[in-house]
């Protein structure tokens, strides 16, 4: 079996998990031509391909409600095809791309670009989050309801805070009228000023500006009470401190569209991991105390986060062999998000039942997508996951036209055997 071809295979004895209606089990499933051909226990095989699964799970794919493809303008550094190629091997069917392109995606144009290019190529969905306000500028509102029309499923500028409540109420309104939510990334950039590292002892010793956390929680706090007042839906980027945690948590109790994200970054790192100036640790929300990473942890286990962001920022070395505080913010994350996860949960700081919620099915419903249905007959769409499975992370099994991460050179758990979307082969990396 190799990648784009129709998959007639035997999947035996894997664990479904993350589809709408079928509860959690182990057990056989047959695809035949690409489509879903027969649900059971000790299926007979016929002449299709026996990929034998135990240990593994057959989820819908995961779905990353937010990632960078750079395309179009720096495609040195990403594409829709090379970011596609990264999704697919890491079990990826659905990638929601930010809209800090360039030019960036702030009108019909871009949106319908990317959209095209996606479906040409066939490996992955890429679903566009239009941007907010005119060239990220956060002054003029876009022309939101053109994009979502064109296909945008979320609005926001990105990586830059709204700083007026007002635009953002209005941004919000608007949104509604069509059914779409307002991504913000909260930091109230007063308080942030130019601040790279999590104000506390270790800014002190690293010689960096602090970024307090008060500069995301304060920014949490007034993003949520905005949405209230517009009645809006409202998706928070990329969390980093406990307060911000507890507010998204009071917010879910009073009954208020909320969700919120996180990256694998922050739940495996802290601010202590930057003692050598790692410049691939250096993110848009700075990487904070153990006292928030278990804060984060514990909102992700109770269901307060919702889902586990791959933030996947590709650059190249001009944008980071530099010193920390000029590097530019992000590492690529799309192949690397699962095993991350893996890893915690070898660790016992999460458990599989988590893992899926926040990377298959809550970021279903942040991006608009359909809840997952294996019906027999139709074409299948999935992702076979081996959560033990060991690999290297370097030049051989990256998909990635950059290779800014942390991992890097690491043997890592966790990784997709097989990924198929709508009855296409896109990855396969089997025994066969």
């Amino acid at each position: 079996m190799s990648a784009h071809d129709a998959g007639n295979f035997l999947i035996r004895g894997a664990s479904l998990r993350g589809w709408s209606g079928q509860p959690e089990r182990t057990c056989d499933v047959r695809v035949r031509a690409g489509a879903w051909d027969e649900i059971g226990d000790r299926l007979s095989a016929g002449d299709e391909t026996v990929l034998e699964a135990t240990g593994c799970w057959l989820t819908p794919g995961l779905v990353d409600c937010n990632a960078s493809a750079r395309e179009p303008g720096q495609e040195q550094d990403e594409d829709l095809a090379s970011l596609a190629r990264c999704a697919a091997a890491a079990g990826y069917v659905a990638v929601a791309v930010s809209p800090d392109t360039s030019p960036s995606n702030d009108d019909h144009a871009v949106t319908e670009l990317i959209v095209r290019r996606s479906r040409e190529q066939g490996i992955c969905e890429v679903l566009p989050i239009g941007a907010l306000t005119h060239r990220l500028q956060g002054t003029t509102l876009a022309p939101m309801g053109e994009m979502s029309e064109a296909g945008a499923v979320l609005f926001g500028d990105a990586d830059r805070p709204i700083t007026s409540s007002r635009l953002l109420r209005r941004a919000m309104e608007y949104a509604r009228s069509f059914d779409r939510g307002v991504v913000t990334q909260p930091i109230d950039a007063d308080l942030a000023a130019s601040g790279v590292v999590h104000e506390g002892n270790w800014s002190t010793r690293l010689g960096c500006k602090g970024f307090p956390a008060a500069a995301e929680h304060i920014a949490v706090a007034r993003d949520i009470a905005v949405c209230q007042l517009a009645q809006g839906r409202l998706h928070l980027a990329r969390l980093s401190a406990r307060r911000s945690v507890e507010h998204v948590a009071r917010a879910k109790r009073d009954g208020i569209a909320v969700t919120c994200a996180v990256t694998p970054w922050h739940l495996l790192y802290t601010h202590a991991d930057l003692a050598h100036y790692d410049v691939n640790l250096r993110f848009v929300a700075p990487l904070r105390s153990e006292d928030d990473r278990q804060a984060l942890l514990a909102g992700l286990r109770d269901g307060t986060i919702d889902a586990v962001c791959s933030d996947h920022q590709p650059w190249g070395l001009a944008e980071k062999e530099v010193e920390f505080d000029r590097a530019l913010p992000g590492a690529i994350g799309l192949q690397t998000t699962f095993a991350v996860l893996c890893r915690l949960v070898q660790q016992g700081d999460l458990d599989a039942a988590t893992v899926v919620r926040c990377l298959v099915t809550a970021p279903r419903q942040i991006v608009g997508l359909a809840p997952p249905v294996l019906q027999l007959g139709q074409p299948a769409t999935l992702a076979l996951l081996d959560p033990a499975a060991p690999w290297t992370f370097d030049a051989a099994t990256n998909r990635s036209k950059s290779r800014n991460s942390p991992l890097w050179g690491k043997v890592l758990h966790g990784n997709a055997r097989l990924t198929v979307l709508r009855g296409r082969v896109v990855h396969a990396d089997l025994p066969l």
